[in-house]
């Protein structure tokens, strides 16, 4: 006799929402299980004192920390999502993502070839959501890129619309790059959750804006293009 579980025609669909409650509760309760350990690292710490053991317990509570904030990230991506729209100016925005991306990508972020044309126009945007967006973008790029090809992110106005745009150099996708993030759990990345462009479209939605990946077969370029308005048209 077969096992049900093994067939997928007759196994259960799982409704967003609880799935929803499901990670938030699991994330929490390991995040409690992970502060337990590090405070009893830091117990073991001071008592050991200065010397090979008090160092490794300081490299056990950073290995901690790490997953702890994985945990968290993990969590928001299936969190409410509640902008606080604020007037920015663009080239002030374009700068600050600059610096981040430096930032987090260290080496490879000398292979992002920076294009912006942007007036002096300010932006209506939720500044933190928009800039986690970006970089996810940029990310996603780095993740995929091949062989040393640079990555151009591209900043302009076009009318009452600001376009955002991350090209490279690469093969073509193994699956149409339009439907990517569009299902959440589905990823073509070994050991990835299937969860950044997912957030990022539900974002992106969220601020009245609209994301296209195309491939450019003749140019040998993938596109990732977000288009956002100049006033806030997402739900408060």
């Amino acid at each position: 006799m077969s096992d049900p579980c093994l067939n997928p025609e007759k196994l259960p669909e799982v409704p967003f929402p609880r799935l929803v409650n499901f990670v938030r509760q699991v994330t929490h309760d390991v995040r409690n299980g992970l502060n337990a350990i590090d405070l009893q690292a830091a117990y073991i710490a001071e008592i050991a004192g200065e010397g090979e053991v008090g160092e490794e317990m300081g490299k056990l509570r950073k290995m901690v920390s790490h997953v702890t904030r994985e945990m968290q990230e993990l969590s928001g991506r299936f969190g409410e999502l509640r902008p606080v729209l604020m007037e920015y100016p663009i080239p002030e925005f374009l700068e600050g993502l600059k610096e981040l991306a430096d930032e987090q990508f260290e080496k490879q972020a000398k292979r992002i070839v920076w294009e912006t044309k942007v007036g002096p126009e300010e932006m209506e945007m939720d500044y933190a959501m928009l800039t986690g967006v970006l970089i996810e973008l940029i990310r996603n790029a780095i993740f995929f890129r091949e062989k040393d090809y640079p990555i151009h992110f591209m900043g302009c106005n076009e009318g009452e619309k600001v376009v955002f745009e991350v090209r490279q150099q690469r093969s073509q996708p193994v699956t149409e790059p339009n439907g990517w993030g569009r299902e959440p759990l589905d990823s073509s990345r070994r050991g990835g959750y299937g969860l950044g462009l997912f957030y990022v479209r539900r974002v992106v939605d969220k601020l009245g804006g609209e994301l296209n990946a195309t491939y450019d077969e003749e140019a040998g370029e993938l596109r990732v293009r977000l288009t956002m308005p100049l006033k806030g048209q997402g739900q408060p």
